[in-house]
């Protein structure tokens, strides 16, 4: 089995690739051969990130939105924590229903006696 190596290039090696290439009227796999960039894919999300705005930092190992695994315990703010308190009991909820085919509140309704359905009178 073959081991990967990823290569990293540095944003100013990027940019510069890029700009080489816009300037230039050449294709891109001419120009990673020129470089020393290993794919032409590369240089082409390259080139599409700077055409759309986006940066060319790095982006490995950065998470962008919240990942699963331990609850969050710290909080900025009480309206914070209280979303994420209500979400989560939504989430519980929604599992429930799954399982179960009804709701919980529907069920402690009708072991509690409080149903809206009328008394059978046999």
């Amino acid at each position: 089995m073959s081991e990967r190596k990823f290569i990293t290039y540095r944003q100013e090696f990027k940019e510069d690739a890029v700009r080489h290439y816009l300037q230039g009227g050449k294709s891109y796999r001419q120009n990673t051969a020129e470089l020393g960039i290993k794919d032409a894919k590369t240089l082409r999300s390259w080139s599409s990130k700077v055409g759309n705005g986006k940066s060319l930092e790095e982006g490995r190992g950065k998470a962008k939105e919240a990942r699963r695994g331990r609850p969050k315990t710290k909080f900025s703010s009480i309206e914070e924590e209280l979303a994420y308190v209500k979400s989560e009991r939504d989430f519980f909820k929604a599992r429930y229903k799954a399982k179960l085919g009804h709701d919980r509140e529907e069920e402690t309704k009708l072991s509690s006696g409080k149903s809206n359905l009328p008394l059978c009178r046999c």
